[in-house]
């Protein structure tokens, strides 16, 4: 915090004694007057901080995006906003969409894969279906509930191109190497990963 009361009292003209008691009462005051304004003013700052604001100053963010709470607490919602802001701009390539799933959780876009169900193998494609892709390595920290899991697959399944079917999307969960895979038609399957076996949870 700024001192204000040293400020002033140093700027005070010579025929005024600073050291007087009542100018560093009045001082005194000034200072925790131009603080609590300090403190407003950083306060009104934060509110129009997406990652800072919350309640109903996050919900008027959301408005001005369209983007409605629903069922969401403040740290997912923030999600849903970014993931909106990201939706917006349109970029549908495969770049695009790794951006905006790695914006609107806040990640580094390298963490995400998404590879096409039909391959080139050894110069001639196989039999996979064609414009379906599959996204893995999503973090599950970020999407845990069914509500939270459905809003990052409808979130996808806007953002991909006209024609492009997503197959599958798995989310990883980092701190006890549990993988849950959803497809956008299916249920959640879990699986533990225990060394390199993997078991249906």
């Amino acid at each position: 915090m700024h001192d204000f009361k040293e400020l002033f009292l140093s700027k005070l003209p010579s025929p005024i004694n600073r050291f007087a008691k009542q100018t560093i009462i009045f001082a005194t005051w000034l200072n925790s007057t131009f603080q609590h304004l300090i403190g407003l003013y950083q306060t009104i700052d934060a509110f129009r901080d997406l990652n800072k604001a919350s309640g109903k100053a996050l919900d008027r963010i959301g408005d001005q995006f369209n983007q409605q709470r629903g069922s969401a607490d403040d740290d997912f919602y923030r999600i849903m906003i970014r993931s909106k802001q990201a939706t917006n701009i349109g970029i549908t390539t495969v770049n695009g969409l790794i951006n905006m799933i790695a914006r609107s959780l806040d990640i580094e876009p390298d963490k995400i894969r998404i590879e096409p169900l039909r391959k080139c193998i050894n110069g001639s494609l196989d039999d996979g279906e064609p414009l379906a892709i599959r996204i893995s390595n999503i973090p599950l920290e970020w999407a845990r509930s069914d509500f939270e899991q459905n809003y990052i697959l409808d979130r996808i399944k806007n953002g991909v191109a006209a024609g492009v079917r997503v197959d599958e999307v798995s989310f990883v969960d980092n701190s006890n190497a549990v993988l849950a895979v959803r497809g956008l038609t299916s249920a959640t399957v879990t699986y533990e990963i225990n060394g390199e076996e993997v078991i249906n949870g």
